[in-house]
Parts: structure tokens; sequence; C-alpha cells
């Protein structure tokens, strides 16, 4: 028993002799998770346990005999105390308080504290009881937790820099250097995020998810870490033997219950042990980011349900070509294009021959083949350059850049040829079908309602001389 009491006092007894009182304060706080300081009537240490040496990173030989004063970040808080609580005139009870506090090395925290006189047996004397909580866990927390929600409710930030924020305030929240954000796919482990001051690692880095850490804490599906990997049965672990992470803190990231990847933070130096409430904000970091993941794709999916319904507003349903709306803005770009550049567009006007005696003679579903077939066909014909859309019933607009009247021509008799030798087959019985076109060139200096009417007038030609043919309007350049 007195070795304990030796250790506990760094070889210094109590001044008031009484063992029992040493013995019972010795053995009741040696090893609780709080620090305890015993203090005598002078403010003078003369008992402290193992925690507060743990918390304030001095040797107990240090402590012991050194004024309490030197344990508060300010002075005046120690003087305050002295009148409201370390005094011989002191009654109870001994309610909590907060308290700043100062270690060896300068850093402070705050301190949940308890404490009070004790009368020692021998009435003169006094000592002075402190029980101190390090708070600096759960404050450190609490601000963690406000910079997250600072940055998932800013709606100036993208998803991508909302992300890259959340890893930059958990590096600085757990004093490593390195966060990721991962994807999951099978034993596939892909970097999508990563913040990385040792410059080691990038986003789109891929690794076998058994050479990482974060394969054991997909065993434990949760939050998950461990410190002083070298030291523990990790060494051997692919993931230390290449990078040498000392320390590691992650949790794995779920849409639907389904665990889609993981976010974690490591450095190749010990932080020291992680705490339950370490794991408990890891958790809460990585549900944040949960919510951020869902609400990102529920937006990438509205914006590809929003594109889908503006594709089906510009284009042909029966054709899949552009319609009138989609060709029209497609003339309006090309003839500024032309414009701006001094290029040459040919516009020609398609009609089908006899359209309507094809629908009433075989009905409106051999009709709308006819309509599919002419569009497989001229986009086969066109470059990639060109343009085509469906102008209204079976009349199409074909948009032909940088090409003058001739060439035009060689490119829409060529379109007619295919037209005319595919044919319409209807119950064994070969139907002819054939259509009509007008062509016309412009230097674009002139409105595209000018460029339809002339090219309208040279199909009505080619109707006229009796069908199945191209006509370039007169005013037709090259």
């Amino acid at each position: 028993m007195n070795s304990l009491i030796e250790n506990a006092t760094g070889g210094n007894t109590l001044p008031f002799g009484d063992d029992a009182l040493q013995l019972l304060l010795a053995h009741t706080f040696a090893d609780i998770p709080e620090a305890v300081v015993v203090a005598d009537a002078n403010r003078h240490i003369i008992l402290v346990n193992n925690a507060l040496v743990s918390l304030f990173r001095y040797s107990r030989e240090e402590l012991i005999g050194l004024s309490t004063a030197e344990l508060y970040e300010d002075t005046a808080d120690f003087r305050e105390q002295g009148r409201k609580r370390f005094n011989r005139n002191a009654q109870g009870p001994h309610e909590a308080y907060l308290m700043r506090y100062r270690r060896k090395d300068g850093s402070v925290f705050d301190g949940e504290t308890i404490g009070g006189r004790i009368p020692a047996s021998d009435a003169s004397g006094v000592l002075y009881l402190g029980i101190i909580r390090d708070l600096s866990g759960r404050v450190a927390s609490e601000k963690a937790l406000h910079g997250l929600h600072e940055i998932t409710s800013n709606p100036e930030l993208s998803f991508a820099q909302r992300r890259t924020a959340i890893l930059e305030l958990g590096c600085k929240h757990f004093g490593m250097p390195i966060g990721i954000v991962s994807r999951i796919d099978g034993d596939r482990y892909e970097i999508i995020d990563a913040v990385d001051r040792t410059e080691s690692l990038e986003a789109g880095q891929v690794f076998d998810l058994p050479e990482t850490y974060c394969c054991n804490m997909l065993v434990e599906d949760g939050p998950y870490a461990v410190d002083r990997t070298g030291e523990s049965a990790l060494c051997n672990h692919p993931c230390y033997q290449r990078f040498a992470l000392e320390s590691y803190i992650g949790a794995p990231l779920k849409i639907d219950g389904e665990t889609i990847g993981t976010l974690n933070f490591s450095s190749t130096s010990p932080t020291g042990e992680f705490t339950q409430n370490d794991l408990d904000l890891i958790g809460m970091f990585s549900q944040w980011l949960n919510h951020e993941l869902l609400r990102e794709r529920d937006l990438a999916e509205l914006q590809r349900a929003h594109d889908q319904l503006k594709q089906l507003a510009t284009l042909d349903e029966l054709t899949g070509l552009g319609n009138r709306r989609l060709i029209a803005q497609q003339f309006e770009r090309e003839i500024e294009r032309g414009r701006r550049y001094a290029r040459a567009l040919s516009v020609v006007v398609v009609d089908f021959d006899n359209f309507k005696r094809l629908n009433d003679r075989h009905g409106h579903a051999v009709g709308d083949r006819a309509l599919k077939l002419f569009a497989e066909l001229a986009k086969s014909t066109l470059r990639g350059a060109d343009a085509i859309g469906r102008w209204g019933g079976e009349e199409f607009i074909l948009l032909l850049p940088d090409t003058a009247g001739a060439s035009a021509m060689i490119t829409v008799e060529r379109l007619l040829g295919r037209v005319r030798a595919a044919g319409l087959e209807v119950n064994g019985e070969n139907v002819p079908f054939t259509a009509s076109a007008g062509v016309t060139t412009t230097l674009c200096d002139e409105p595209p309602e000018i460029v339809i009417d002339r090219a309208d007038k040279a199909l009505y030609e080619a109707k006229a001389q009796g069908r199945d043919r191209a006509v370039r309007s007169e005013s037709t350049l090259g």
C-alpha cells in the first residue's frame, strides 16, 4: 500500500498524518479516467492521478509541489476560484463548472471541473480536491459539426466543392494530412475526391480493396479507427507496407442500404488513440456525405429527366429526326455561322411524291414506314456536319453547311436515288416510293424564311417536271 501512495504523491507524504485519507485518495483516484488533483492549503499540488499526468503532459515529479495556478490558462481564473471554492471557509455542494486550462506545452483545453475543500482529520488542516474532465474533444466535435453544417448549407458551393471542403474540415479536425472519398465496386477501390498534403494520392487512382484499411472498416460495417499501425497486427497489411500509414479513421458511405464507398482520413504519423467521440464524429461526417451524395444523385436524375423531356420537345417521335423547332434553331445558327465566316449554306426541301395516295391505298402504317425509311437513308447519306429535320407531314429540311449548289445537287440526287431503289414492300408487292427536292444556296446574308421560300419554289418546279427529281433555284449560287 505504501508503494501505491508513493506512486500517487511522487514520493511525498501528505502533511496531515492521516494515513487512511492518503490511502483512500490514492487508491480511489489512481486509475479513473478523469484527471484528479489534490492540493494543500496553499494550493500547491500534493497528489495527482495518472489521468492528470497524461492530460497536462507534465511528469509526476514536475507536478508535485507545483502551484495549481500553473494549470490555469488565466491566473485571474485561479484567483476567482480561490475566492469561490478553494478557501478554508468554502462550503459544499460541489457543482460542476467549465474552466480553461493550460498544458505544459502551452496548449489549452476546456475542462468540466468539480472542486472544493476537503477538511482533513486535523481541524486546522485543509485539502483542496479538483476533478477535471477534458471537454476539448467534445468542443472540437461541436466546432466540426458546426463547420460541416456551414459547408453543406452553402448554396454557392458545388457538390464537388462541398466534398472537398468536408475533407479539408476532417483533416483539420483529426490532425491528419490525407482525406479521401472513395467509390467501391466489388474489390475495386477508386479515389473520387482527395485532399493529400503528402502529394502521394489523387482522384482517379484505383487500388484493390483488400490492400486498403477500408477493407477492415467494411468488415466492421461502421466507423473504424486504428493508431500506431506499425505496432499492431496490421503492420504486415499491404496498405502499411506501401504507404506506412500509422493512423486511420473511416466510415462507410451508403445509399439505400448499399455500401457505395468510404470516407476516411489517414496519416503516416501516429495521432493518438481514437475515442468513441472520434468514431461518432466520423459516423456523422459519413451520414452528412451520404445525404450529399443522395441529393447529388437525385438532382442528376432530375437533370437527366429534364434533358430527356427537352430532347423529346425537339425530336420527331416517329423518325427520331429533329422536329420543326429544332431544325429552325439549327437553321438560325448555321445562318449566323455562315455570315460570320462568309461561308455558303445549301438548303434542301424534300417532299414525298404521292404520299396521300400511299396512305389511302395501303394505310397510315405503311406511310409511317416510308417516313422512317427516308430518315434512315438520309442520316446514312449526309455528312456529320449536315442537319436534317422533319418540317411537317412528309416534308423535310436538309442543311448542308459549306456546300455550294452543285455539290448540294450531287448529295440530294444520291439520296433520291437511294429512296427510289429502296422502295416499299407491302404484302409481297413492291410499292413505288419516290421523293422530290428543291435546292437553293445562300451566302447567309438573308433571313431563313427567304431561303426556305426559294427552296419551296424549286420543289414545286420539281413536282411540275414530273416528280422524283431535284431542282435548283435559279438564284442558287455555285
